[in-house]
């Protein structure tokens, strides 16, 4: 009772760690600090896995949390639960709250956590990839980027279903970009300087640059053509100066250089569509560049 009186009501703190500044209302818990902090002691083994805990009330969350799959702290602003107290109050603070109390300091940027904040820093600005894949050549900055690569790239996981077509995705965020482009046709991404509109910020910054600024980078080292994209730069490479038609139509024998192609030869031959249409004569066209020579040789004095 009296050590409960004088470290919780009183605040007393007599018991101060000769390592360090911190200061404790319990001898125990000091010892238990110098035990666990300063000598990286761990004594505490789980019994169903390789994990080792600091103190015996680590290792039964631990157990609780992982093991068990126990999740005993609700969000009451939503559906979410956690299974640390902890982790449900840095959700609130961060989700519900909007708060970001944690400044870059080398650019604008603000984070929920400061873990957040030291991998912005360590990836961004110093531009650290620690975590190496054992597979292929390919390094990252966050340990989960490099799982999420081996499950998708290495062992073939796609766990993201959509729930309106057949489709798999590796990424919950793939997922989420397919539902909202191709089941609800969204293209939220307007070029202010056309009428131009993408599903992805990047396919408008990808525009912008090479349609408006006019930006080449890739170019082809066999001939004289430069291309603003470099998925264009290496169909171009396959199809044109190594011959490759690594696109297979299943309906007949023929092959093409290029998807786009074989998805004409597909809409046009195999379901007989002819989308463009002449607005003077009563001509329908399978493929836009045969419309465009039909304007061209036909319709060039109007």
């Amino acid at each position: 009772m009296f050590l409960h009186q004088r470290t919780v009501h009183e605040g007393r703190k007599d018991y101060a760690c000769d390592n360090c500044d911190k200061k404790f209302g319990q001898k125990s818990t000091l010892f238990l600090h110098q035990r666990t902090v300063h000598e990286g002691r761990k004594d505490y083994a789980c019994d169903k896995c390789e994990r080792k805990c600091r103190s015996k009330l680590d290792m039964v969350k631990h157990q609780q949390t992982v093991h068990e799959g126990r999740k005993d702290y609700a969000c009451d602003n939503c559906e979410k639960k956690y299974g640390h107290k902890c982790l449900l109050l840095l959700h609130q603070r961060t989700v519900h709250e909007g708060r970001k109390d944690f400044a870059c300091d080398k650019c604008d940027k603000k984070f929920g956590t400061r873990r957040s904040l030291i991998v912005h820093q360590r990836t961004i600005h110093e531009g650290r990839k620690d975590f190496a894949c054992d597979k292929c050549e390919k390094k990252f900055g966050v340990r989960k980027a490099l799982i999420i690569h081996q499950q998708i790239a290495h062992e073939g996981r796609k766990d993201f279903a959509c729930d309106k077509c057949e489709k798999k995705f590796g990424h919950k965020s793939s997922l989420l970009l397919h539902q909202r482009t191709i089941h609800e046709g969204r293209k939220d991404y307007t070029c202010d300087k056309c009428e131009m509109k993408f599903t992805q910020k990047r396919g408008l910054l990808s525009h912008q640059k090479i349609i408006h600024e006019g930006q080449k980078n890739y170019a082809c080292d066999n001939c004289e053509r430069k291309f603003g994209n470099k998925w264009n730069w290496i169909a171009h490479r396959m199809a044109v100066h190594e011959g490759r038609k690594n696109f297979a139509c299943v309906n007949c024998e023929k092959k093409f250089r290029q998807k786009s192609h074989l998805l004409d030869h597909q809409r046009v031959v195999h379901e007989g569509r002819k989308d463009f249409a002449c607005d003077k004569y009563q001509k329908v066209f399978g493929q836009k560049s045969n419309s465009l020579s039909h304007l061209r040789t036909i319709h060039k004095d109007h």
